[in-house]
């Protein structure tokens, strides 16, 4: 597994590598957000590692440059690494796109742990160029609005446009479609996706308004996850059971 850091502290990048390397994971450096971006444009990583405290410019930013710019890196699995034990860091992670988080110091075993757990879901989710076969499509319309969920294929469409989500973000809509309809308290959501970092209130909250956001900016009216007050969330609009195959993502 190839992975890089950008962390402007060498001698933790040294002491990871030589530790991930028992564990079969090859570490590249770089201690800068310009050399970093430079590295994942020209060479093949697996994972990402960043650090939220960076020379410049912050990890918040780097993160939701990288899932905002088209480009052959934009979708890589993103673990932000931070000094502080702040519950906010791990909520603006989150909104800006990361994937999971964890707190310096580390236990190495922790770390190898957390990037495994994040690079498993990476790999056993096919790719948007695969084909998508007659996968279990799953389609639901709202006010002429479409919202279709290959599992098969893990892919998410809306009016036909593939949506760029994170893993969780692509697990928590999953769940919610998997019983459209039902209403599922914060608590109910943070156990569905319960992983190796404690998730929060906050934390599903920041999920549940990225997938929104990225839902509204395909169609205004794609507003599939409701918000009940005082109990929950849930996902509706009428499920129109199987469909074509969905189409390849134009660009």
């Amino acid at each position: 597994m190839r992975v890089l850091v950008i962390d402007d502290d060498s001698g933790l990048a040294q002491a990871m590598r030589t530790v991930l390397k028992t564990y079969s994971v090859r570490l590249s450096a770089a201690e800068t957000p310009e050399q970093g971006l430079h590295m994942l444009a020209t060479r093949d990583f697996d994972l990402l590692l960043l650090d939220v405290m960076l020379p410049e410019i912050n990890g918040f930013e780097i993160c939701r440059r990288i899932r905002s710019t088209p480009s052959p890196y934009q979708h890589i699995p993103i673990i932000m690494l931070t000094a502080r034990s702040d519950l906010t860091d791990l909520v603006v992670g989150l909104e800006t796109g990361a994937d999971d988080y964890i707190t310096k110091p580390f236990e190495p075993r922790e770390l190898v742990a957390r990037i495994h757990a994040v690079g498993r879901r990476f790999r056993d989710r096919p790719s948007e160029d695969a084909d998508a076969g007659n996968g279990d499509l799953t389609c639901f319309r709202l006010d002429d609005a479409s919202l279709a969920i290959d599992i098969a294929n893990a892919r998410v469409q809306v009016e036909g446009q593939t949506l760029p989500l994170t893993s969780m973000e692509y697990e928590l809509l999953v769940f919610l479609a998997a019983q459209a309809g039902q209403v599922f308290t914060r608590d109910d959501l943070i156990e569905s996706l319960q992983v190796i970092s404690p998730l929060s209130v906050r934390s599903i909250d920041a999920l549940v308004y990225r997938l929104r956001t990225k839902m509204r900016s395909v169609d205004s009216r794609a507003d599939f996850i409701r918000t009940i007050r005082g109990r929950g969330y849930s996902l509706i609009g009428q499920r129109v059971g199987a469909a074509p195959r969905l189409e390849e993502a134009s660009g």
